[in-house]
């Protein structure tokens, strides 16, 4: 007790003697130290808390959370109740204790819904169930894509007519909750609605209407226009053969005269006509027999004669009837689509520069344009290179042209001084944030030594230890040498009492006049 009254009597005395600023940075460090304590140990002690459930009813909300309170399982509302989030290490635990008794009831159950055998249950229930168990399935489905949160799908299946002009089409709507920011393509929204119709007999993906949160339409319920979309696929295959084409001959021409020293551009004509065709040919000069029939007619009489007495005659006739057809051949044909009909190739060539030395003595460089021959080569090498074919009429033009590179000269030479700015101003603050940390490590380093030095002093000082009895150590007594005296020089008053008594009269005379004076 005496210890901390002194230290705190030496505390006070040592803070009445320090500088303002010295009083700052000693609270400042106690501060500084209390707070990252409490940091610490509430980041320690924090709960990391996941989403369990979301989009939940208002009924669903409590039947959830009264299982929670029960159960003394620590959660979190948000999203003005629809949402309870529970810690990370029990979500998955809660939700199959939660599933285990039917928690929440009017979740998406699908096909599960089917499960349980009611007897008795009427076609109009039996239905219902089985569009809800549709309905859930794929919204289940739909939430996979990671940029919706939640979805509902609602469909609508007209009852059955008796006349097919009676009959109304199903009908699909599905609502969707997008995460954050994240939008849903042209692409998606088609995979969706295409998802929705291929589930349900008789549903069309026209018929499907896809809306927001903010009731924005996604995707229009109307009947798309099948010309537009064929023309823009047509466009799309074009430019996918256009760019195939030209990056062939271009590699290869980057390849002989170097990078950005050509230019090639193709425009390909394709056919997108499905023309089937079935045709039958004749041939008059090889005709075969398709059918043959024969008939064989067989007579016979006897007469009397004079010379003979008797004598037979026999009749045979045979008639042959043969059908001839003419040979003929039956060919259907379906041409393909997306065929070339025809190719326009269109290269610029640079030419050569030659490095001279002009009347002032300065380096220049001079245009000298490719020879005819070199021409006709580098065509001959993208002819080969895109499939070049005469009888479709396709066509070539090369020219030979002096490319303008003063702008990118200029640009090369302005990212190259941007990039070696950027370099150098990189390596400066790297410097200076090393020379700023060196400095404030040798601030605070004497600092806190003066702070630590100074607390030392006011602690108090240690007890001195208990004195340990210890046995004396015998003395060994020595002789005593006589002390002879010291020889020093005679001092100033030793020579004037020596010359007092050795004259005494000049004494005498300095003392007087010494007193006259």
């Amino acid at each position: 007790m005496e210890n901390l009254k002194a230290f705190f009597k030496n505390m006070g005395g040592f803070i009445s003697r320090m500088t303002p600023s010295q009083v700052m940075m000693l609270f400042g460090v106690v501060a500084g130290t209390i707070v990252g304590g409490i940091i610490v140990v509430g980041w320690l002690n924090s709960v990391s808390y996941s989403r369990l459930y979301s989009n939940l009813e208002e009924s669903e909300a409590g039947e959830v959370t009264a299982y929670l309170n029960d159960n003394k399982i620590p959660y979190q509302l948000k999203d003005n109740g629809t949402t309870i989030e529970v810690p990370s290490s029990d979500v998955y635990k809660v939700r199959i204790s939660l599933a285990a008794e039917g928690l929440p009831r009017a979740a998406n159950m699908g096909y599960s819904i089917f499960d349980k055998n009611n007897l008795g249950m009427t076609d109009f229930l039996q239905n219902l169930n089985f569009r809800r168990a549709l309905e859930g399935e794929l919204t289940r489905t739909i939430m996979q894509l990671n940029e919706v949160q939640a979805a509902r799908v609602h469909i609508v299946m007209p009852k059955e007519r008796l006349f097919k002009n009676d009959q109304k089409e199903a009908t699909a709507s599905v609502l969707l909750k997008l995460s954050g920011k994240n939008s849903l393509n042209k692409r998606q929204l088609n995979g969706i609605s295409h998802l929705v119709a291929s589930s349900v007999e008789g549903l069309r993906p026209e018929n499907i209407s896809i809306i927001d949160y903010d009731g924005n339409l996604l995707s229009s319920p109307l009947r798309p226009d099948v010309g537009a979309g064929l023309s823009s696929s047509q466009l799309e295959v074009r430019k996918e053969v256009e760019n195939y084409l030209e990056d062939k001959a271009q590699s290869m021409l980057n390849n002989v005269l170097g990078v950005g020293k050509s230019i090639v551009r193709v425009t390909a004509d394709l056919n997108f006509q499905q023309l089937e065709r079935t045709s039958e040919t004749y041939d008059p000069n090889s005709p075969s027999v398709r059918s043959e029939e024969r008939t064989k007619t067989t007579a016979s009489s006897s007469e009397k004669s004079e010379e003979t007495n008797e004598s037979g005659e026999e009749n045979n006739s045979e008639t042959t009837i043969t059908n001839y057809e003419l040979n003929k051949t039956i060919e259907h044909m379906i041409n393909e689509i997306g065929s070339i009909d025809r190719l326009s190739i269109a290269v610029m060539v640079d030419g050569n520069y030659n490095t001279v030395v002009n009347d002032a003595g300065e380096t220049e460089k001079i245009y000298q344009p490719r020879s005819q021959e070199e021409l006709d080569r580098l065509a001959a090498i993208v002819k080969n290179a895109v499939g070049f074919d005469q009888q479709r009429n396709d066509q070539i033009e090369m020219v030979n042209l002096s490319f303008d590179r003063e702008d990118l000269q200029m640009d090369r030479d302005m990212l190259d001084s941007m990039y070696q700015r950027e370099f150098y101003m990189d390596i400066a603050k790297k410097f200076g944030y090393v020379l700023v940390f060196i400095f404030l490590l040798l601030y605070l380093k004497k600092k806190s030594k003066n702070l630590f030095g100074a607390l030392k002093r006011l602690m108090p000082p240690p007890l001195p230890p208990k004195p340990v009895m210890q046995p004396m150590p015998v003395i060994k007594e020595e002789p005593v040498k006589p002390i002879e005296p010291e020889m020093r020089k005679p001092r100033l008053i030793d020579q004037m009492q020596e010359t007092a008594k050795e004259r005494p009269d000049e004494i005498a005379k300095v003392i007087k006049t010494l007193m006259v004076e």
